[in-house]
C-alpha cells in the first residue's frame, strides 16, 4: 500500500478537524439521509477522521470505514472511543482504496468530498470502480461527489499561496493557519498540481497531491464503462441541478447498465 500524503504530516487529523471550510461543508446531512434510506449496511471511502462516518452511526446505521492514512484513522479511532455506543456500528479498515478487498457486500458505498479525484489515470479510476462494484449487494448504490470546475481559477492558477484557514487555535494550545496554491495545471492531463500549506507555531509542512478534474459527460461515459447506470447528478447537497457555475457534481449510481 502507498503511503498516504496525510501521513507525512505531524498530527494531521486534528489539524484537519479544525480547518474551518471542513467543518462548514454541507455534505453531512446529505451522506446521512442516504445511509439512512439504504436500508443495509453502508460503506464509506476515504472516511479519514469520521467527519460524516460517525454522523452516520449517530443515524443508527451500520457503516465501514476504509482509508490509506494511518494518522486519519487514529483520529477517528479516538473520537469513535470518546462515544462508545457508536463501537458496535463501526467497523474501521486501512486499505488502498484504489484496490481493496473486504469480503463483504453493501447497500450503500460513498466516497465523498473529492475522494474520486485523487485518482488521476483512467485504469487507476476503472480499477477503483470495479471494486467499488464488487462491493455493492444487489440494487445497493454508489454516490460520490467531484467539483465543478471553474475554469477561471484553472486558467488564473498563479502558483502563489493563497490563505484559506486564518490563525486557528488548537486544543493543545498551539495555534496554525492554512494556505493553498495550485503549483501547475496539465490541462491534457486534466490535473491540478495543487498544495495545501500548514502553518504549525510558525513551522512550515506542505502536503503536495495531485486533483483530477472531471466534466459531465465524461464522468458518466467512465462510470457506463464501468458497468453502473447513472440514476442522478446533482449541483450541490440540497439536490438542486447541475448547471453552469454549481459547485459540485454529486452522483448517484447502480451497478448494472439494464433496467
Amino acid at each position: 500500500m502507498s503511503a498516504s500524503s496525510y501521513d507525512a504530516i505531524p498530527d494531521f487529523g486534528l489539524l484537519y478537524d479544525h480547518v474551518p471550510l471542513y467543518k462548514e461543508r454541507a455534505d453531512v446531512g446529505f451522506y446521512v439521509e442516504e445511509a439512512k434510506q439504504a436500508r443495509g449496511s453502508v460503506l464509506e471511502l476515504g472516511c479519514g477522521t469520521g467527519r460524516i462516518l460517525l454522523p452516520i452511526a449517530r443515524a443508527d446505521c451500520t457503516v465501514v470505514g476504509l482509508d490509506s492514512s494511518r494518522q486519519m484513522l487514529e483520529r477517528c479511532r479516538t473520537k469513535l472511543a470518546a462515544e462508545s455506543a457508536l463501537e458496535s456500528r463501526v467497523t474501521l479498515h486501512q486499505s488502498d482504496m484504489a484496490a481493496f478487498d473486504l469480503g463483504a457486500t453493501f447497500a450503500l458505498i460513498i466516497a465523498p468530498f473529492r475522494v474520486f479525484q485523487h485518482l488521476t489515470t483512467i485504469d487507476a479510476q476503472l480499477r477503483f470502480l470495479a471494486s467499488v462494484a464488487k462491493h455493492l449487494s444487489a440494487g445497493g448504490r454508489f454516490i460520490f461527489d467531484v467539483f465543478n470546475p471553474r475554469f477561471a481559477i484553472l486558467v488564473g492558477a498563479d502558483g502563489a499561496e493563497h490563505e484559506d484557514t486564518p490563525d486557528t487555535r488548537l486544543p493543545d494550545g498551539r495555534t496554525f493557519r492554512r494556505a493553498y496554491r495550485i503549483a501547475r495545471v496539465r490541462w491534457v492531463d486534466q490535473v491540478s498540481e495543487s498544495e495545501l500549506i500548514y502553518y504549525v507555531d510558525g513551522k512550515r509542512y506542505v502536503q503536495a497531491f495531485e486533483m483530477r478534474w472531471f466534466l459531465q459527460a465524461e464522468l458518466q461515459h467512465l462510470l457506463v464503462r464501468a458497468g453502473f447506470r447513472v440514476r442522478q447528478v446533482y449541483g450541490d447537497f440540497a439536490r438542486g441541478p447541475l448547471v453552469d457555475g454549481a459547485p459540485e457534481q454529486v452522483v448517484v449510481a447502480q451497478k448494472g447498465s439494464g433496467e
